[in-house]
């Protein structure tokens, strides 16, 4: 059954719900074992892998303790966000639907169009509607990628902001 499982997750771009799980295995009584092995991947994971809740389903991935090895296969180094970048992004994760005024606002400078379509093209960031005001300002929001790309399950995952200096 593990294996069954893990050739799921193995084969999906995306990670997969317990809905989904549900629908691929059906009534089959071969696999009605899934969610029993399911809790326990979760539990202990595979190997070098491990099952983690990310944007409403499940991602299988390597487990962090193998980062540092992967990193020397890997030397081609990340580019790095700028501070503009990495702030914006918060604003927006934080305070979500929210309007461009109101990430300047909250970051106290302007936000350059090229910051707002670097988090498009990482597509981590979204228009999901239209403010009711004046000139109907586009709400930014996170999407499920940005979930996926920092192993969120949900927003309330993100980290506490201490307001206190």
């Amino acid at each position: 059954m593990r294996e069954a499982l893990l050739a799921l997750f193995l084969s999906s771009a995306e990670p997969l719900s317990r809905e989904q799980l549900a629908g691929i295995f059906a009534d089959d009584p071969e696999y009605a074992g899934w969610e029993a092995a399911l809790e326990i991947l979760l539990a202990t994971g595979e190997g070098p892998m491990q099952l983690i809740a990310v944007a409403g389903g499940y991602r299988l991935q390597i487990h962090p303790r193998h980062h540092g090895l992967l990193a020397r296969l890997h030397v081609e180094a990340p580019r790095p966000l700028s501070k503009a970048v990495l702030e914006t992004l918060a604003v927006i994760a934080y305070q979500q639907p929210v309007t461009r005024p109101e990430i300047e606002h909250w970051r106290g400078v302007s936000v350059g169009a090229n910051i707002m379509q670097q988090l498009q093209e990482l597509g981590w960031i979204a228009v999901v509607g239209h403010r009711e005001s004046p000139g109907r300002p586009a709400l930014w929001a996170t999407t499920s990628e940005f979930m996926q790309h920092f192993a969120l399950a949900s927003l309330g995952d993100l980290p506490v902001v201490r307001t206190d200096k």
